[in-house]
């Protein structure tokens, strides 16, 4: 039982991110439909002159909305039709969001999607990776499964020369697992970014952080680990902490663990809450207590209640985004350029759009937005079609 529940935890941990997206996918509504960018708050505020311009040019760059998709090699050759991609989709609702997203990048190339309910226990997942196998298929997508959950099944795969994208894990790409987005390079800037938005927010201020940690979720450890070093590199005088929390608390009582936790540290002014979930019902519970008045906190993604935190001043002060229409559009950038025999780099090089939006830029806390406004028409045009 302990560890079937572990490898539970561990499906959980990888999903953290995809599960709390649903305000950051594809929608009509972009915030004014135009794609001229839009500074943050940290962005005009006063620079700390103790702060190198490294910091200061960074935060300015990143609470910015980009407008590249990052890639702009054009794919080389005739992409073929009728072409099939197994989704292996994990038992959440957005993960059936995401598949939309998917299914139009494919069906842009004449591509089809068969999507397999992986559900969210250990024997679904790996009953559904087991089909991908028998299938055969031209290629395979997944969202969140860390490969202890399907090793054997990834080295069939890997014999039959299927190429495999895994979404939001911390696995490395290698033995079966053609390509890895959102993985641990982007978890660790992620959280270097939120620092020195921090740094520039604070003014020349001390920051005393408190890092909420979940040992259960590797994403959240390494978004964590990462604020509280690029925090202590720029300043000596700063303070990092931590509280530990249990991945049971989260949707229970974790914001009664935070604001109890400030109360015992009222020198505690910044939070790193790791992905949307773990903030909702923070504010209420802070006010609550009558604590975390000038707390600031900082987190991944966002959903419409953290969304309308943001923008409403409640405590959240920053998110950072990362689009998943956008991921799904980069996955079969990946398998046509693989399928072809091109080169891969241009879609797995280091160059996915990335955002901090604050109060002053977030486009909707009410409908769901992508990272770049005009993501479609860019793939379209490297792929030359549409």
């Amino acid at each position: 039982m302990r560890g079937t529940a572990r490898l539970i935890a561990a499906l959980i941990a990888a999903l953290a991110i995809v599960l709390t997206v649903a305000a950051c996918g594809s929608s009509d509504d972009d915030g004014g439909g135009s794609t001229t960018s839009s500074d943050g708050g940290a962005a005009t505020a006063a620079a700390d002159s103790s702060l190198p311009a490294e910091v200061t040019d960074a935060v300015r760059e990143f609470t910015t909305r980009p407008t590249s998709i990052g890639i702009d090699a054009p794919v080389e050759r005739e992409i073929p039709a009728g072409k099939e991609i197994y989704y292996i989709q994990c038992g959440s609702p957005v993960c059936a969001t995401n598949g939309e997203y998917l299914k139009e990048a494919a069906e842009a190339v004449g591509w089809t999607i068969r999507p397999v309910n992986a559900g969210v226990t250990p024997e679904s997942v790996k009953a559904a990776w087991a089909q991908a196998v028998r299938a055969k298929p031209d290629g395979v997508v997944a969202s969140g499964f860390p490969r202890t959950m399907m090793n054997p099944e990834l080295e069939e795969l890997e014999a039959a020369r299927v190429p495999v994208v895994d979404i939001s894990v911390t696995d490395p790409p290698g033995r079966g697992i053609s390509a890895v987005f959102a993985g641990t390079p982007d978890y660790v800037a992620a959280g270097e970014r939120l620092a020195k938005y921090a740094l520039v927010e604070a003014g020349g201020k001390d920051i005393n952080a408190m890092i909420v940690g979940v040992a259960a979720y590797p994403t959240v450890q390494l978004i964590g680990r990462s604020f509280g070093e690029t925090l202590e590199r720029y300043c000596d005088s700063c303070s990092v902490d931590e509280l530990d929390v249990p991945a049971t608390s989260i949707g229970n009582d974790l914001p009664t663990r935070i604001s109890t936790y400030l109360q015992g540290h009222p020198d505690v002014n910044w939070v790193v809450n790791g992905f949307a979930d773990m903030s909702v019902g923070v504010p209420a519970a802070l006010q609550s207590a009558g604590v975390g008045e000038d707390v600031k906190f900082v987190g991944i993604n966002n959903n419409p209640t953290t969304a309308g935190y943001l923008k409403a001043g409640q405590s959240l002060v920053a998110e950072h985004i990362y689009g998943y229409p956008e991921l799904m559009w980069r996955s079969i950038d990946f398998l046509i350029r693989s399928v072809n025999g091109e080169s891969t780099d241009p879609s797995t090089a280091q160059t996915y759009p990335h955002w901090v939006v604050t109060k002053d830029t977030i486009p909707s806390t009410t409908d769901e937005f992508p990272t770049v406004v005009d993501y479609r028409e860019q793939y379209e045009r490297l792929w030359g079609v549409g």
